[in-house]
């Protein structure tokens, strides 16, 4: 019974020793909604509202801006020097390469990948996935990928450690690889995986910011909810059933819609 008892409070000690760093990418040059992090509703914009949510999270040490070198992107220093975190710049094309340098810098051994298009990231989810990977010989977990998911797209969470990002840098080669960060930790079955499902499926609801209209929907989101720092997932869905209008415009969008014209590439690049 001791034996037994001190295992278990080894375990908790474990997950209390646990330290993460979150790495939020973002830009201003998106082709769809340019600048879409950092357009403002009631003074306050989608990438101010993630990273607010994302400091209610214990166990986060650092959270970290992953950007671009490009001039345009200038502007993510004022954000990160307001919000009092971090910012790493870097290949404007090869976002895995960013994201390696970016934990390399800051000596990251966990971290969270996060984007700034997604503001309304389920801190409790977060939270559970942490403990998941605290506890098991994860390399990766997601609650996106692989596809198909449980989650509303909006939600993406996805966690691994140093060692495997770096082998991921080494190995990967196709442009989506390099343009979408983590596809070759499921896609090529080396690394030990995990997907966390919800136990409703969710994945019809869309909250991420990737065109006007959604954007439009992030501010009817924040007008219903004015304090978002408690704002959570139930009640995002539950907004939405009661305000269907809100999403029609989605009818005819597609879930990853936007990796089109990196898997084109894939295929270029493997004639």
């Amino acid at each position: 019974m001791i034996f037994y008892s001190l295992k278990f409070c080894k375990l908790r000690y474990n997950h209390f020793s646990f330290m993460y760093h979150a790495i939020i990418q973002a830009r201003m040059g998106s082709t769809r909604l340019p600048g879409k992090t950092l357009m403002k509703f009631n003074n306050v914009t989608p990438l101010e509202v993630l990273i607010k949510r994302v400091k209610k999270i214990k166990n986060i040490k650092l959270i970290i801006i992953a950007t671009t070198k490009l001039k345009e992107d200038d502007i993510f220093e004022k954000y990160a020097k307001k919000l009092n975190i971090k910012i790493f710049r870097g290949n404007s094309k090869n976002v895995l390469e960013r994201y390696y340098l970016a934990a390399k810098f800051f000596n990251s051994k966990n971290i969270i990948r996060l984007t700034a298009d997604c503001p309304f990231i389920d801190q409790f989810t977060v939270t559970k996935m942490m403990k998941l990977f605290n506890t098991n010989k994860y390399d990766y977990i997601s609650n996106t990928y692989p596809m198909p998911c449980t989650f509303p797209d909006g939600s993406d969470i996805e966690i691994f450690n140093f060692k495997s990002l770096k082998k991921n840098k080494l190995e990967a080669f196709l442009p989506s690889d390099k343009e979408h960060v983590t596809k070759y930790f499921w896609k090529s079955k080396k690394f030990r995986c995990y997907r966390y499902d919800n136990l409703i499926d969710l994945s019809k609801y869309r909250y991420t910011i990737d065109i006007a209209e959604d954007f439009n929907l992030f501010k009817s989101i924040l007008k219903k909810y004015k304090n978002f720092l408690k704002l959570d997932m139930k009640k995002i869905v539950q907004f939405i059933d009661q305000n269907p209008g809100l999403i029609k415009y989605q009818k005819n969008i597609k879930r990853n819609f936007g990796w089109n014209e990196s898997l084109k590439k894939d295929k270029l690049y493997s004639k």
